[in-house]
């Protein structure tokens, strides 16, 4: 059997939960690989009801479907259990029996977000969600992490002790420190029936036949090796790294979909090629805070910068995760850019024109835009609409196989060519 991965091009938020939201009803197990309570997919609910999922799965909406956490994510115990009771709270239920944990994930210690919260307030700030994401990523990597399987086999006073030691040499007031530590092993301890050998469990299901969902959080740009560093998350946002973060091998890859959207949007530090500089046309392409479709962060509610659409950095993006078809989102968004919009074709730096992105923010901090415009369309199925679309499939040579054309679940048709 194989496994249908989605990840995102951009620079997250390009509605990765909507296109898993839609695949989940056909498939069995839907599994996340990498990222934590940094990431935010929103999910809009039959009624138009919205739910932002951060650690949990895009599957857990559908009854019956098998949610798992792998071991290459960060798992936030106190996030997570505050996100399990607004999910339940929305009518959708969490259980052992539908989310699963893996033992291998790190553990978001206490520490590890007050050591975030400080640097965003001070000289090295990189647009970071305050969410530890970097420090529980650094303590991993320097073989000094705690992961969930601590869950079984420490006592709550252990528990308790790790988070307020961690608190208390960081300079936390004790009081404080205790209140955060005793939230901490108390949460932790509670979600311990949920924790288990995901890769094994994932394995059973694909030799059992179970169609297998590989969701990707954050995006291509973001990715620790391939994004722009030092602007980018803490773990690898590719094909290869939701291989390293499920346990799945490269023998499982059935479908690899790319997720963008036709107005990608960013957050956080960094050069955005594309950006749009006039204030006017960026507010109007953001939209109200508050709605659904708007450029608001799912996580932190912040404004996400916006811009046109870039095919040099797409391009890199579907070469390296092999991507083999794109779902295009917000298409119906591209009128607020007014009667034209622009595509990315190339960049001009140093007079040169180049096809391919640089990998320094020093280098895409020179990088003008190279662009084609096109005439925007109120109608999705325009001839306008149709010329657009086939402008990216031959520049990136892949077909765009999704549309994305509201906020709504089923705000979505399937592109099929002839």
């Amino acid at each position: 059997m194989k496994a249908t991965f989605v990840v995102g091009l951009q620079y997250g938020d390009e509605g990765k939960g909507k296109i898993v939201d839609l695949l989940a009803e056909k498939h069995d197990v839907i599994v996340r690989g990498n990222g934590g309570s940094n990431a935010g997919h929103t999910i809009v609910l039959k009624g138009g009801k919205t739910l932002a999922l951060h650690q949990i799965p895009s599957g857990i909406t559908y009854g019956g479907k098998q949610n798992i956490i792998g071991n290459g994510c960060f798992f936030d115990p106190v996030k997570l259990a505050e996100e399990i009771k607004n999910v339940t709270e929305n009518g959708v239920n969490v259980s052992p029996k539908n989310l699963a944990i893996s033992k291998a994930a790190h553990i978001v210690l206490p520490v590890h977000k007050a050591k975030d919260a400080l640097r965003e307030g001070g000289v090295g700030a990189q647009g970071s969600t305050k969410a530890g994401i970097a420090f529980v990523a650094s303590d991993k990597y320097l073989r000094e992490g705690i992961r969930a399987e601590a869950a079984l086999n420490k006592s709550e006073k252990e528990l308790y002790k790790i988070a307020h030691d961690g608190l208390v040499e960081l300079g936390e007031a004790k009081p404080q420190a205790a209140v955060q530590a005793t939230e901490f092993a108390l949460e932790t301890l509670k979600l311990s029936e949920y924790i288990v050998d995901t890769v094994e469990l994932i394995h059973q299901q694909i030799n059992s036949g179970k169609e297998i969902l590989v969701e990707g959080a954050q995006a291509f740009g973001l990715d620790i090796n391939h994004g722009k560093y030092p602007f980018t998350t803490s773990s690898d946002t590719t094909v290869a790294g939701l291989l390293s973060g499920t346990g799945l091998n490269y023998k499982q890859i059935g479908k690899v979909i790319g997720v963008a959207k036709a107005i990608p949007s960013k957050v956080g530090g960094g050069n955005f090629v594309t950006a749009i500089g006039d204030k006017k046309i960026a507010e109007q392409t953001r939209g109200e805070k508050g709605r659904v479709d708007s450029e608001f962060g799912a996580t932190t509610g912040r404004p996400r910068g916006v811009g046109y659409l870039d095919l040099v950095a797409l391009k890199r993006a579907v070469e390296v995760n092999g991507v083999d078809e794109i779902a295009l989102t917000k298409l119906d968004c591209l009128i607020r850019h007014g009667k034209t919009t622009k595509i990315a074709v190339a960049y001009k730096l140093d007079g040169q024109e180049i096809e391919s992105p640089p990998t320094s923010n020093e280098e895409l901090a020179k990088c003008q835009p190279v662009y084609r415009a096109f005439s925007t369309w109120k109608e999705n199925d325009s001839a306008e609409a149709e010329e657009y679309l086939e402008f990216i499939e031959k520049y990136l040579k892949i077909p765009i196989t999704m549309i994305g054309t509201g906020p709504g679940r089923n705000d979505l048709f399937i592109r099929t060519r002839t």
